[in-house]
């Protein structure tokens, strides 16, 4: 059940999307929110302010900090009220939090007595990052408990979910994530497993485990090729509204001798992603 959801802004466009989509989330689950604005610690530290005064051919001036903090504080408090603003014209709770800190930490930290984080896709510099996932969303879903949604698109679709499995023990949490959401939302979803024909018994593994739910209209797809490339492509083929996928399921290590799945679906499929862990 999903009652509490965290929703991160720094006041950006991209964020502002996920802000919508957490809305109507809370109006679909009777859920609240909190919503999060984090003033980053390191863009008041002293290293930062003397390349700055450098960039700018200036003295140092002793109140930069003061200066930068009140104006980050003020941006924040704007982006609190707006989220707030709409939360109340949707007759959704709303608590607000304006936090000092490393991003990632402070909502990794703040979600740790939520049921769901909610994120939009890119955030202040998602112009530069052409959609690419961001340093702070990656660290939040490597560090979160709860399931995170990284959406691009403001309003949440009921039609069908893909869930990606792959056997891996994030892969299973992901799989009882999405029954129980599918069941609540009244959703079907299509379940998919990229391997070959002797990966067949992952895909028998996760039918047993959908058998006990009831209500569940799951149809069981078996792929071949790339993993990331092949999820990919079938949440385009059929539509899907949200795309279901274990968090980081490989070490750190690892992914960088073969790459992230997780980042490839994150940063090229087109509907938003839930990742579990």
């Amino acid at each position: 059940m999903i009652k509490r959801i965290l929703v991160p802004t720094d006041g950006s466009a991209a964020a502002e999307k996920g802000v919508r989509y957490a809305i109507e989330l809370g109006k679909r689950h009777g859920a609240s929110l909190m919503g999060l604005y984090v003033l980053d610690v390191r863009l008041l530290e002293g290293p930062f302010l003397r390349d700055l005064s450098a960039s700018l051919g200036t003295a140092p001036y002793v109140n930069y900090q003061g200066n930068i903090s009140m104006l980050l504080e003020e941006r924040g408090n704007m982006a609190l009220e707006s989220m707030k603003k709409a939360a109340d014209e949707a007759g959704v709770s709303c608590e607000t939090t304006l936090e000092t800190g490393i991003v990632s930490r402070c909502i990794v930290e703040q979600g740790g007595l939520t049921d769901l984080i909610v994120m939009g896709r890119g955030g202040e510099h998602d112009e530069w990052l052409d959609g690419v996932l961001g340093s702070t969303a990656e660290a939040v879903v490597r560090r979160a408990r709860q399931p995170v949604i990284i959406t691009g698109v403001e309003m949440p679709g009921n039609k069908l979910f893909v869930v990606a499995y792959d056997g891996t023990a994030h892969a299973k949490q992901a799989l009882k994530v999405s029954a129980m959401v599918s069941v609540e939302w009244k959703v079907p979803f299509h379940l998919l497993v990229v391997g070959e024909e002797e990966d067949r018994p992952v895909l028998d593994e996760a039918k047993n485990y959908l058998q006990s739910y009831d209500g569940l209209e799951v149809t069981y797809v078996l792929r071949q090729g790339d993993p990331g490339e092949q999820i990919v492509a079938y949440a385009k083929e059929v539509s899907a509204d949200l795309l279901v996928l274990g968090a980081y399921g490989h070490t750190k290590v690892r992914e960088l001798v073969l790459g992230s799945t997780c980042n490839y679906v994150i940063n090229h499929v087109g509907c938003p992603v839930l990742m579990a862990h």
